[in-house]
């Protein structure tokens, strides 16, 4: 249905005794489990922790979990603030087996590379890198750099940006991020990409 014949068949109909029964109708065949559902909000500059709560975060924001959404999806958003003066920083070669993952970018310019292909984004271009199509993304040159992500399904992409709850004492070794991405049902397949080769992107 067009947006402007939903729009004017809401407001023609109004709280009509037709429009109640059937939203009656409607909400008795929706799942019990989905009427249980509450709505999400998160306020500016806090993130939802795996629990529930929400703590301030500067850099790093999850505004929907795994749990919110039944499974379906999960968002991320890494605002400015994380990639200040963040050149030249992304994600290594990997696949995701059973997420989709799509971006959108809010500031900056970023470069992405799904099977093979290299594209250049900018504020307002968009992404989505398909299941089992092996991808990577980085920061390009510049100082301020934002960016939405969404999985799904949701997988447990929600837990592999949570920070760990004991910091590491030691840096990840190779089969340590290869571990930890196969968890979160992804295989890790080589290293991000390199400034000149982010750089030889042009569109």
């Amino acid at each position: 249905m067009k947006r402007r014949k939903f729009l004017s068949l809401g407001v023609g109909l109004g709280a009509t005794s037709a429009v109640r029964a059937f939203a009656a109708d409607a909400q008795k065949s929706v799942p019990v489990s989905h009427r249980d559902r509450k709505p999400v909000l998160v306020k500016a500059g806090l993130s939802r922790l795996a629990d529930g709560s929400e703590v301030p975060r500067p850099y790093q924001h999850t505004m929907v979990r795994s749990s919110d959404s039944e499974g379906r999806l999960a968002a991320l958003v890494l605002p400015p603030a994380m990639y200040e003066h963040g050149a030249y920083q992304g994600a290594p070669l990997h696949v995701h087996h059973e997420n989709d993952e799509w971006i959108y970018v809010l500031e900056g310019e970023y470069v992405a590379e799904v099977d093979g292909t290299r594209y250049r984004l900018r504020p307002g271009d968009s992404l989505l890198m398909p299941m089992r199509l092996p991808h990577r993304w980085s920061t390009a040159s510049g100082t301020r750099f934002g960016v939405i992500h969404l999985y799904t399904p949701a997988g447990k992409m929600d837990v592999f940006f949570d920070d760990p709850a004991t910091p590491p004492k030691h840096r990840p070794t190779e089969e340590d991020m290869k571990a930890e991405f196969a968890d979160c049902g992804m295989t890790l397949l080589g290293p991000p990409l390199t400034k000149a080769e982010i750089d030889q992107v042009s569109s």
